[in-house]
């Protein structure tokens, strides 16, 4: 039946259908495979986890044997690879292994010494999955998204990025989008793993989970143990050099404010930073150095978003970052009322939110560290909305950990009449629960696709 459809309808029928069922379906008939080729390959995933795992030089050897295959791939995801050799033998010995064809491969590539492909070589034939993948990586040049999950001690992957960045040519011509992801639930992968990212003209969007920003380019404690030599290098990036937009940093921390990163964009327009705590690295939360690098773009930035670690409290959570009065494109933030107004030994505010906030502002995220701010956040909230220099709000949120004072019930209630009679929305809620309004805020501004990586 589904032979005698048009490919119209049949391709129709492909968009619903995950990547096994295709598969399946594919494998059914030869019209069938014909038809869907184009959409069995357009997303790809692979996961090189596990000695028995050879996904990763399957697809290399056949987006290689037929280049047709390779142009169809839009959006590549790798759930983590093994980056260890193979201490079975090598594998020449296993299935499928095309020595002829990785052997012509290596040669082709550029940048690298006779004595690094030779080892490249080795490693290939022990079945490292990370020196396959970065063969395959730099076969898939029509890449739109690429998302990896770093794994420990990865050094093949990470240095062709860096090569493959500084070429003339662009070798990957229309890849927007990039996410990354650590392999695990503790530590973190060094941000300069990405920062050949910057570096392709196409490049819009850069979104990852569970990173630590190098504070010292010569102190990598991520680094391979087992061997430092094949380490990766951190290749420092040039000021105005990218054409990234948007920075998206989940469980993450930026010792020096992520300084590099935001200074190396032209024209960044979002900034999102949810810090990681002690469990990402020991790098304490920096909302100072974060508004210093993101001053570098007042003209520009239309969201910004920045939150504390809220495991465990640090010295430098009240810490003011600074006025944003001048952010004149500004139309989204996400602070916490100390690092907005800054507050004295007493817990007393030293500005007003009307005095910090750009008159361009649409919608407002607020939270709250403890009940008793609640009474100075309700009256700043309240003289913001009166003012007539904020003609664009349109949205509070304000985020709030429970309500231990019967009075601040009424407050809350006070709040939302002032805000309704400016014809604002008001959304108060307690960051213990309320998830309609944690799934009102992803609508506004989704989890980036790291996070996805890391759940996988």
């Amino acid at each position: 039946m589904l032979n005698d459809l048009p490919p119209e309808i049949l391709h129709l029928i492909a968009r619903d259908l995950c990547s096994k069922a295709l598969y399946r379906l594919v494998s059914t008939s030869r019209r069938l495979h014909t038809v869907f080729q184009r959409s069995l390959y357009t997303n790809v995933t692979l996961c090189g986890r596990g000695s028995e795992d050879q996904t990763i030089n399957i697809f290399l050897y056949a987006v290689t044997r037929t280049p047709r295959l390779a142009s169809y791939v839009r959006s590549l995801k790798v759930n983590c690879w093994e980056t260890e050799k193979d201490s079975n033998g090598k594998s020449a010995q296993r299935v499928g292994f095309d020595d002829k064809l990785v052997h012509q491969l290596v040669a082709e590539r550029t940048g690298y010494s006779e004595e690094e492909k030779s080892k490249w070589l080795e490693d290939l034939e022990r079945h490292n999955s990370d020196a396959c993948l970065a063969l395959l990586i730099p076969q898939l040049q029509e890449l739109r998204k690429l998302n990896l999950t770093w794994p420990f001690g990865s050094h093949y992957v990470v240095d062709m990025l860096k090569k493959v960045a500084i070429r003339k040519e662009p070798i990957f011509p229309h890849l927007e989008e990039a996410y990354a992801a650590w392999h695990d639930s503790e530590n973190a992968f060094p941000s300069h793993y990405m920062n050949a990212f910057f570096k392709f003209p196409s490049m819009r969007k850069v979104g990852c989970y569970m990173l630590a920003e190098n504070e010292n380019d010569n102190d990598d404690e991520f680094a391979s143990e087992s061997d430092d030599s094949e380490s990766p290098k951190r290749a420092t990036l040039s000021p105005q050099c990218s054409n990234i937009t948007d920075i998206d940093l989940q469980e993450s921390n930026a010792a020096e404010g992520m300084r590099e990163w935001v200074q190396a964009c032209k024209a960044l327009k979002s900034f999102r930073l949810v810090h990681g705590g002690g469990v990402v690295s020991g790098t304490d939360f920096q909302p100072r150095k974060i508004y210093e690098s993101l001053a570098l773009h007042k003209l520009t930035l239309e969201s910004i978003w920045v939150e504390a670690y809220d495991g465990a409290y640090m010295d430098t959570d009240d810490e003011w970052m600074g006025s944003f009065a001048d952010f004149t494109a500004l139309r989204l933030i996400c602070i916490s009322l100390p690092n907005l107004v800054g507050f004295d030994e007493r817990k007393l505010p030293l500005r007003k939110l009307r005095d910090v906030l750009p008159s361009s502002l649409e919608t407002l995220f607020l939270s709250l560290c403890e009940d008793e701010s609640l009474e100075v956040a309700t009256n700043h909230l309240a003289e913001l909305v009166a003012s007539e220099s904020f003609p664009k709000l349109a949205v509070i949120y304000l985020e709030y950990y429970e309500l231990r004072k019967p009075e601040n019930v009424a407050r809350l209630e006070w709040l939302e009449q002032r805000c309704q009679d400016a014809s604002v929305l008001c959304f108060p809620h307690s960051s213990k629960g309320c998830m309609q309004q944690k799934q009102m805020m992803r609508v506004i501004w989704p989890d980036n696709e790291a996070l996805s990586l890391f759940l996988y």
